[in-house]
C-alpha cells in the first residue's frame, strides 16, 4: 500500500481515496519504493478500485487519486515501474480475471515485463486478499506490514508470508 486510507464515510472502514485531496502518502512509502529501485527492483503496483463499478467515484476521480500518487512519489524522487488497476466488482459487473484473489493482474504483469512470479516478493497491507493470487500466479509472498489501524484485522505470518514493522527490513 502507498497512500494511506481514509474511512468510508458510511462504514467508517479503511478505504482508498476517492479524490485526489484527500491522498496522502505512507509514511516511508516513498523512501520505501527508493531502496527497492536502488536494489535492483522492478516494481509494479496492483490494486482493486471498485469504487466506479459501485457508483461511488466516477474514474476520472480515480484517475486523478492517481495522478496525485504519482506525483506525491515523485516529489519525493520515487517512483513505480507499472501499475495495475481493476475497476470492477462483481456484484456490480460480474466476476473478472483481474480481482483479487485472482491472478489475473499478476499474471498479465509478468507477462509485460518477463517478471518470474516463482523469484518475486509482494508486500501487502495485513487484511489483503493478495496471498491466494500470489499462489494461484506461482509467485513468492512474503511481506505483510501492519500498520496501527489495520492490525486487529492483520492475517498471521504464513511460511509463504513473513510480517515485518518496515519494508526494508
Amino acid at each position: 500500500m502507498i497512500n494511506d486510507l481514509v474511512p468510508d464515510p458510511d462504514s467508517g472502514t479503511p478505504e482508498s481515496p476517492y479524490s485526489a485531496d484527500e491522498v496522502r502518502l505512507m509514511l516511508d512509502a516513498a523512501d520505501a519504493i527508493k531502496r527497492l529501485h536502488d536494489a535492483g527492483f522492478l516494481l509494479v503496483a496492483a490494486s482493486n478500485q471498485p469504487a466506479a463499478a459501485k457508483g461511488i467515484a466516477s474514474t476520472e476521480q480515480l484517475q486523478a487519486v492517481h495522478n496525485r500518487i504519482v506525483e506525491l512519489l515523485a516529489r519525493e524522487g520515487a517512483a513505480l515501474d507499472d501499475w495495475r488497476y481493476c475497476f470492477h466488482h462483481p456484484d456490480f459487473t460480474g466476476p473478472c480475471d483481474c480481482r483479487k484473489p485472482e491472478p489475473g493482474m499478476l499474471l498479465d504483469a509478468a507477462t509485460e515485463h518477463d517478471i518470474d512470479l516463482s523469484g518475486s516478493w509482494m508486500w501487502e497491507t495485513p487484511t489483503e486478499t493478495w496471498r491466494p493470487a500470489a499462489e494461484r500466479a506461482q509467485g513468492r509472498f512474503s511481506l505483510s506490514i501492519p500498520a496501527a489501524r489495520t492490525a486487529a484485522r492483520a492475517r498471521p505470518a504464513t511460511p509463504s508470508c513473513a510480517t515485518c514493522r518496515a519494508l526494508w527490513e
